[in-house]
Parts: C-alpha cells; structure tokens; sequence
C-alpha cells in the first residue's frame, strides 16, 4: 500500500551551493571559527586570573598560592574555587581560632 506517490529527486542544486563549495568562504568560516576560540580563550583567562590580581591589589600574603591555585585551576576547577576562597578569608581571624583551640 503506497500512501504518497511523491518522488524525492531533485532537478538543481539549491542557490547557496557555490558559494558553500568555495574556498575562499570555508577560510573565512576557519578564520571567524579561531577568531572566536581565541576571544573565549582570552576572557576566560581574565576570568582566571581575578584572585590573582585581587591578591596583589591587597597585598596579601599568599599571593603566590593564590596565583598557583589559578594556574592549575584552568585543569582542575576546584583549586580555582579555593584561590577565590582564599582572598575572602581573613587569616588573621583563622590563625587567632585555631591558636584558641589548642
């Protein structure tokens, strides 16, 4: 039992084609393409490095371990999650309550 007596067969191609099929427009899409992977690469790193710079703005003194834990956070994002932890934290109230455990 036929339901529909179409055929699928095309005469042409469709009006894009050439301009799909040629050179010129697949560099430019390769071109836009790393263009774009560069700029999120780029704002994703700025994005990284905010403990970094908000530790040398307050000079504190676990800037280099906050640097650190930037750096190995763009592999594991934990340690990027203790770097921004670690310049909310006030030390010197952290130092005072475990000294007053003892």
């Amino acid at each position: 039992m036929k339901i529909n007596d179409t055929s699928l067969q095309f005469e042409a191609l469709p009006q894009v084609y050439p301009l799909l099929n040629s050179i010129e427009f697949m560099w430019f899409i390769v071109i836009v393409t790393i263009a774009i992977i560069g700029w999120v690469s780029a704002k994703l790193w700025q994005i990284h490095s905010i403990p970094k710079h908000l530790a040398k703005e307050k000079g504190l003194a676990q800037a280099k371990l906050i640097f650190w834990l930037c750096i190995l956070g763009l592999v594991w994002k934990p340690l990027w999650f203790l770097a921004a932890l670690a310049i909310v934290t006030d030390w010197d109230k952290v130092q005072t309550w475990i000294k007053g455990t003892r």
